[in-house]
């Protein structure tokens, strides 16, 4: 019987795959092809030539591999208090507590006007410290006249001083609490200098403190970027924002999660819950933990990240959640992603390159008995982009060829 060509290709794209980047199979299933061409024309490699491969028992983890990349789920936003220049930032990737100092802005101006202010201040106390003094030095300039005019009422009934007199003590009397009232007056207005130098020292230090952006929130600093699309670059000392402009993120670092996507294939091979282990590309050797949190319920266009285009394949959007706390775990990293779909403790399984598929697109292997290829079908369960568990057909130990043989 001959192997159709392309029949391990088919295999591949169907039945077999675990994971949806399976570009390694293409090879497998040009040799295939080879195989089944060169078995038609009679000019088949000798069986001794093809690879075998054993039958083994053992443990298989069936996984799901793909790309994503970290986001924060909650996260703040600190933009421009004003149109100053900045000339300091706390560095990109900082783990920040609530108050921790983030940005500093040009703040000669108002320093000067502070000055300003503090001296206009001085002078308004000054002004008033006098205006009261004098108004005490009057008080007693008043309390002597009352006291000598209240005299010399019972004088002139005696004789003693004339009316004249009297009149004109009781007016020097009434200037002089004319006098007070006027300086009473001058007094008020001091203290009205001074409440308003106050202000203005107050209005310049808000100003100030306005130069001194703190973090309203725990987080990991991340830089805004500006400029059009074709220019984007992060926010740096120097750059002059107008008021209102984002200028960083602080993420929330306990809501981290990855966006990644997997192929419609891997649909019923996926809950809510799954356990995910994440590799950072930034920091390969580390493993992070995490789950399942969402799948989309629509499908969507793959969107290819060579060209920006459609590629033709439907994959659905997963979002997963991060469980680990780590300061390695920043937004915008690259990250793969390995969804758990099965743990097989005590399997049997095979190379996938074992694996083919005959006319009525049974999986089958050939066992290599007494130098003579056996063909076998065989039931399969999951399987990885390596290797493929097989539920019944073979035994542990037996040996597999792991080419297309001749006719047989």
């Amino acid at each position: 019987m001959q192997i159709a060509a392309g029949t391990r290709i088919h295999a591949v794209a169907t039945g077999l795959r675990a994971r949806p980047r399976l570009a390694g199979f293409a090879g497998l299933g040009a040799l295939a092809l080879a195989g089944a061409i060169a078995a038609a024309a009679g000019k088949g490699p000798d069986l001794g030539r093809i690879p075998t491969a054993l039958v083994q028992r053992g443990p298989v983890r069936i996984t799901i591999v793909e790309s994503g990349e970290l986001r924060a789920e909650q996260q703040s936003t600190v933009s421009a208090t004003n149109d100053k220049q900045i000339i300091w930032l706390v560095p990109e990737g900082t783990r920040v507590k609530e108050g921790d100092l983030l940005i500093r802005f040009e703040s000669q101006k108002y320093e000067l006007a502070k000055g300003t202010a503090e001296s206009a201040l001085a002078v308004a106390r000054a002004d008033l410290s006098k205006a009261q003094g004098q108004l005490e030095a009057q008080k007693v300039a008043q309390e002597k006249a009352r006291l000598e005019y209240a005299s010399l009422p019972e004088l002139a009934e005696k004789g003693y001083v004339n009316r004249s007199e009297l009149d004109s003590a009781r007016l020097g009397h009434e200037e002089v609490r004319a006098a007070t009232r006027s300086f009473e007056a001058a007094v008020e207005a001091a203290r009205a200098n001074v409440q308003r130098a106050e202000s203005d020292v107050g209005q310049q230090d808000r100003k100030l403190a306005e130069g001194n952006v703190h973090a309203p929130r725990d987080g990991v600093v991340v830089y805004a970027t500006a400029g059009d699309a074709a220019n984007r670059r992060k926010i740096s000392v120097g750059v002059t924002p107008f008021e209102g402009m984002e200028l960083m993120y602080l993420p929330d670092p306990s809501s981290m999660r990855v966006d990644a996507e997997i192929s419609e294939f891997d649909l019923a091979k996926v809950r809510i819950g799954s356990p995910v282990e994440l590799r950072l590309d930034a920091y390969p050797e580390a493993v992070f933990h995490g789950e399942v949190a969402a799948i989309a319920s629509l499908a969507r266009q793959k969107i290819s990240k060579v060209s920006g285009q459609p590629i033709g394949v439907k994959v659905f959007d997963v979002t997963i959640a991060v469980t680990d706390q780590d300061e390695r775990l920043k937004p915008g990293l690259s990250t793969t992603v390995e969804i758990l779909v099965s743990e097989n403790p005590d399997v049997l399984y095979v190379p996938v390159a074992a694996i083919f598929l005959d006319e009525h697109e049974q999986a089958v292997v050939y066992l290599k008995q007494g130098g003579r290829p056996v063909k076998r079908p065989v039931k399969l369960g999951g399987s990885t982009d390596r290797l493929a568990i097989v539920l019944s057909g073979v035994e542990a130990g037996e040996e597999l060829l792991l080419g297309l043989p001749q006719a047989i």
